[in-house]
């Protein structure tokens, strides 16, 4: 083996000076220089119910491990200056569900994008739905191969039960809000269309086209189920199999989390086999290619503008 020399000592100043500032500046940066967790994400197995609430004991004991993420510089719109750099990730199976706790920094909590200057607070986990062989392109797959996602969004969660249509409104956002008249208003107020055609209040016809942003009943949860074969493609499933809880702290992580300071904790969970073609299927010993992204809304982060990582791997 020839060993390269050089007697050039500008040369290799300038190389160890360059490396050492790149350095310093993902370490300021608060960017991971490497990866000293394993890239197997394991799932602890446990008897009994997966807790839905990231604070739960059972949690405690399970391992985690910290992924690193960067900006989204592949397809516009892109997000260089991201605030989220990683996402503390634990897994855990009863042998019918498998559950994930997400958690990462986050100083502020993003729950509503009523106001037009508004963005939510969003963590999704991708999974390729044919597991065999090398995994799709990291960004949503590719066409033939189809990514199945879980997005958990933080205006969800805060929509789950609020008044009769379990929906935060523009009238909730901005209580002095005024309107003279809508049309077909009953006198008992506004009332969910019935989708056929003809509204029982004013018309909404996001709802009426069975949307399910628009349309809180749609939703199973605060996650939403996805499907993905490449950019653009972001699909929502006719079927929502995903349930998921999250709870932003502003003091502090709790035992056996994995940072200090305002942190959002995600619990995601669903059946390991469900029959949905859309559906990543999972089956007890099995390895998962996993990845996963995170949206940090005081960021004005939405779309393709978001913290990713490449893929790693669930060990069932």
């Amino acid at each position: 083996m020839r060993v390269a020399q050089t007697t050039n000592k500008k040369l290799v100043f300038a190389i160890l000076l360059s490396a050492l500032t790149v350095g310093l500046m993902l370490t300021l940066g608060r960017v991971p220089l490497a990866v000293s967790q394993p890239v197997t994400i394991p799932a602890k197995a446990v008897k009994g119910q997966i807790p839905m609430d990231g604070a739960n004991p059972i949690w405690e004991s399970v391992p985690g491990v910290i992924i690193p993420l960067s900006g989204q510089l592949i397809t516009t719109p892109m997000h260089p200056n991201i605030s989220v750099k990683s996402v503390f990730v634990k897994a855990m199976t009863n042998g019918k569900e498998v559950g994930l706790r997400l958690e990462w920094i986050d100083q502020t909590k993003n729950d509503t994008a009523i106001g037009p200057q508004d963005f939510r607070d969003q963590v999704a986990v991708m999974f390729p739905v044919n597991t065999a062989g090398a995994p799709p392109f990291q960004c949503m797959g590719q066409s033939g191969g189809t990514t199945n996602i879980w997005r958990w969004n933080a205006e969800w969660q805060k929509d789950l039960g609020k008044d009769s249509a379990g929906i935060w409104d523009v009238d909730d956002q901005y209580p002095g809000i005024f309107w003279d008249y809508y049309f077909e208003e009953p006198a008992g107020g506004v009332t969910y269309p019935d989708r056929i055609g003809r509204s029982l209040g004013p018309f909404n016809s996001g709802i009426w086209s069975g949307n399910i942003m628009s349309d809180p009943t749609l939703r199973v949860s605060s996650v939403e189920d996805l499907s993905a074969n490449g950019f653009s493609t972001l699909t929502t499933q006719a079927h929502q199999d995903v349930i998921g809880n999250g709870v932003w702290e502003p003091s502090g992580s709790v035992k056996g989390g994995g940072y200090t300071g305002p942190t959002w904790r995600v619990v995601v969970k669903r059946t390991l086999e469900n029959g949905d073609a859309n559906d990543v299927q999972f089956k007890a010993g099995m390895s998962v290619p996993i990845a996963f992204a995170v949206w940090d809304g005081a960021n004005i982060e939405r779309n393709g503008m978001k913290s990713l990582s490449t893929w790693f791997t669930l060990k069932l």
